[in-house]
């Protein structure tokens, strides 16, 4: 029998990019998803994933600005980027202090134009949200879409998604804050509907997350990103792109359609990896890699991948050993911090820690590598072993 799931969608702004690429992996992979629910730009992305029309979906990532969620005045229009950038936090400073709060009313016409209440609300997948009532104390709010008219579906997102920086969201006479105030990525919401099988993309780094309750003998699959997806508030295309890649990937990573620590392969190629290296020694060549800044987000084939970390490898150990020539005694000239600094700023940290670990051997026996550049000692010992393969 096929196992269906429940979705719990994170809150966390514009990071909610890796949110879409997630949906897009769960839908290639075929998992029967029978109930979504999400706060903030969770719920939001959870009224789009019901209406199962990915190509929309693209479209208001491809073109969401600042100006999309919040009303604001022509003296004080954003540059594209985070709003907590240079050129926009000043902008950003007067118009909160001008209206004390932002005004999110442009939300409203950007819910209308993407989202279809009435796909919604005939959808067969449950779904809900969680906000927050401002009482005489902050109150959890947990609603599904059979416990809201349709006519106050998107006041009650709208009231998931009213980020503190933003005006209360007033439905009747109560207002009500962003439900990460409460409970940013809402598993419980699920386990107290009986749910078993859940899986969890987790784009939180700020917010409660509440201790879960009923959950014994529940399933929970986490999917969260290795990497920093960048602020809530920030529109970069190119990053608003990555994070989907990344979304995608780590979704597929997770139904073990890809393997890999940091990098992505396919699992029947990665099988080639292990007939040459312990899964150790894999996992410091991805940190090699990192390291090098080789891209991260596509899959690579074993051969692929170990042919691009041993030619960016040769490139910047020539840049390194010209770097020793010129300085005379390397190590007396890293004992300055502001040079290990520079060397590691130019990509040449690896070479560096390599050449300690082999012709310095007091350093590892003080541990001093271990201490402060663990990362760089493990994939040092990696590369020795693949320069050492290279060779047969």
């Amino acid at each position: 029998m096929k196992r269906s799931y429940g979705l719990v969608l994170a809150g966390g702004g514009t990071k909610g990019a890796y949110e879409v690429g997630a949906w897009k992996a769960l839908k290639e992979l075929g998992v029967d998803i029978t109930a979504i629910v999400g706060t903030s730009i969770g719920a939001i992305n959870g009224a789009l994933f019901l209406q199962n029309d990915f190509d929309k979906v693209m479209e208001l990532y491809d073109n969401i600005k600042f100006e999309d969620l919040v009303k604001i005045s022509e003296d004080n229009k954003m540059s594209e980027g985070s709003i907590f950038s240079a050129a926009n936090i000043l902008k950003f400073t007067k118009e909160f202090a001008k209206n004390k709060g932002l005004e999110n009313t442009p939300m409203r016409e950007l819910m209308d134009k993407y989202i279809d209440v009435d796909k919604v609300y005939n959808s067969k997948v449950s779904y809900g949200m969680v906000t927050t009532a401002l009482d005489k104390k902050e109150q959890t709010i947990e609603v599904f879409k059979e416990d809201i008219d349709k006519s106050q579906l998107y006041d009650y997102i709208l009231a998931s998604a009213c980020f503190p920086i933003f005006k209360p969201q007033q439905i009747g006479d109560k207002k009500y804050l962003d439900g990460g105030v409460v409970d940013n990525v809402p598993i419980n919401m699920l386990l107290n509907k009986g749910y078993k099988d859940i899986i969890v993309v987790d784009i939180s780094s700020a917010g409660i997350k509440r201790k879960l309750i009923n959950s014994k003998d529940a399933y929970i699959k986490i999917i969260k990103p290795n990497e920093e997806l960048g602020g809530p508030f920030d529109f970069d295309k190119a990053r608003i792109k990555k994070n989907i890649k990344m979304g995608y990937l780590d979704t597929m990573k997770s139904f073990n359609k890809l393997q890999g620590h940091y990098y992505y392969f396919d699992t029947k190629d990665f099988e080639g990896f292990l007939d040459i290296f312990n899964l150790r020694t894999i996992y410091g060549l991805e940190l090699a890699a990192k390291l090098y800044g080789i891209e991260l987000y596509k899959v690579y084939s074993y051969s692929e991948f170990v042919a691009k970390l041993y030619t960016t490898h040769k490139e910047y150990e020539k840049e390194y050993q010209k770097m020793k020539k010129s300085v005379g005694d390397i190590f007396a000239h890293m004992k300055s911090s502001k040079n290990k600094q520079d060397l590691l700023n130019k990509g040449l940290g690896l070479c560096f820690f390599m050449d300690m670990i082999t012709s310095q051997p007091k350093y590892s026996k003080m541990g001093i590598v271990d201490k402060y550049f663990s990362e760089y000692k493990e994939a040092g010992a990696a590369m020795v072993e693949l320069l050492d393969y290279m060779k047969e």
